[in-house]
């Protein structure tokens, strides 16, 4: 995948015309925006997302293209957003989220699920 000016836009792997395997995106500007891999076209395993400066913006994983596992994003000022698990597509147990500056602003239970 190419942007208009030619550029590499992002590396895709393909088996008989799905998604599948690892890939790699960037912004225009050369920067990484995201890096992972499917199966079957769905989002699986760890993947990585990060800003057009370079700054993480979010990291986690998958199981069957839904958010499984530990989950973390940033804010734009580089400190921690949030964090927590996702149990097949659905928050679990506590959240913790914290304001632009890294303080913990609350905490917020979800149902523990399995």
């Amino acid at each position: 995948m190419h942007f208009s000016d030619g550029r590499l836009n992002g590396v895709e792997h393909y088996v008989d015309g799905v998604k599948s395997g690892s890939c790699e995106y960037w912004y225009r500007n050369g920067q990484k925006k995201a890096e992972g891999s499917f199966a079957g076209g769905a989002f699986t395993g760890d993947w990585v997302w990060w800003r057009d400066n370079g700054e993480l913006l979010q990291k986690g994983a998958f199981v069957d293209g839904e958010q499984h596992g530990f989950w973390q994003r940033w804010h734009d000022t580089g400190a921690l957003m949030d964090e927590g698990f996702w149990v097949h597509g659905k928050r679990s147990g506590e959240w913790k989220h914290y304001d632009k500056q890294g303080n913990l602003r609350k905490s917020q239970k979800h149902p523990d699920r399995a």
